[in-house]
């Protein structure tokens, strides 16, 4: 499979958690700004929700599993730039990420998607898929409405695998964290195997969709594309860092993709370790 690339899935799809991080919307006022300055946009952490993390339902173990990592991580970039990551492994040295030897499925929610949205999705995955060296699958639309709490592991919907990464463009009703500002929400669902190792199975990002869509409207594609590569960072295991002049920044991004330090720590991340077990 070629490194960077995607597969769409054929069909209809109906679609994980709350996550742990949010981007905050600095309002009207501040889109002028966007369109006609430097588009840059404010973040703010928010810590993994422990009420997501290990549990005991779960699919049957290897579903999905390769004998070999499916894609492989760029050589990690030179140049300027830090990263941070979401959260270790117990010995707090390792950092917790996605099984390299299976797809990432995701899927998009058709409920308050506005037009443009489904490419903008497609596009963002497909650049952190670049980046990551994960190999993703894009299981299409699903008509399911964002809620704040999902089950990571959905039989009755999706069979017996892990729900896929659910991206959603969502109002301050449907997902309270997104009032206030806030522009995105983004992370992952950790499972642990038997000797503890944690993977991440699935995550979510929700988006709100007024401030996407007037991103849109404003001509600015690549801000509100950086915005879900952004979140999309984070449901890969990336934090925030201080650096302005990342993707990952936490005060302000630039829109041009992943920047050096986030690319390190991507590649980072695309070496997760295989667990058929889980």
């Amino acid at each position: 499979m070629r490194q960077g690339s995607y597969i769409r899935a054929p069909g209809r799809h109906r679609a994980t958690s709350p996550h742990p991080s949010r981007l905050l919307w600095p309002g009207m006022a501040v889109l002028a700004v966007l369109v006609l300055a430097v588009p840059m946009w404010l973040w703010q952490a928010r810590p993994f929700d422990s009420r997501h993390g290990l549990g005991v339902d779960a699919p049957p173990a290897g579903i999905g599993a390769a004998q070999a990592p499916l894609g492989a991580p760029p050589t990690m970039p030179r140049g300027q730039g830090g990263y941070t990551f979401m959260r270790l492994q117990p010995s707090g040295t390792d950092p917790v990420a996605y099984d390299p030897c299976r797809p990432v499925h995701f899927t998009t929610s058709s409920v308050g998607l506005p037009p443009g949205g489904e490419v903008l999705v497609r596009d963002a995955v497909a650049t952190m898929s670049l980046a990551s060296g994960l190999q993703f699958i894009d299981d299409g639309l699903t008509d399911e409405a964002p809620t704040p709490e999902r089950d990571p592991y959905q039989p009755d919907r999706y069979g017996d695998r892990w729900a896929p990464v659910y991206i959603a463009f969502a109002t301050p009703e449907q997902i309270p964290r997104l009032a206030g500002g806030t522009v995105g929400l983004g992370g992952s669902t950790p499972r642990a195997a038997r000797d503890g190792v944690l993977v991440y199975v699935t995550g979510s990002v929700w988006l709100d969709r007024d401030a996407m869509t007037d991103l849109l409207r404003a001509g600015r594609a690549d801000s509100a594309r950086a915005v879900i590569e952004h979140e999309v960072g984070h449901v890969l295991g990336l934090n925030h860092v201080a650096d302005s002049s990342q993707l990952m920044s936490e005060s302000g991004g630039s829109v041009d993709g992943p920047a050096d330090g986030d690319r390190r720590g991507l590649a980072v991340l695309g070496r997760g370790v295989c667990r058929p077990d889980l």
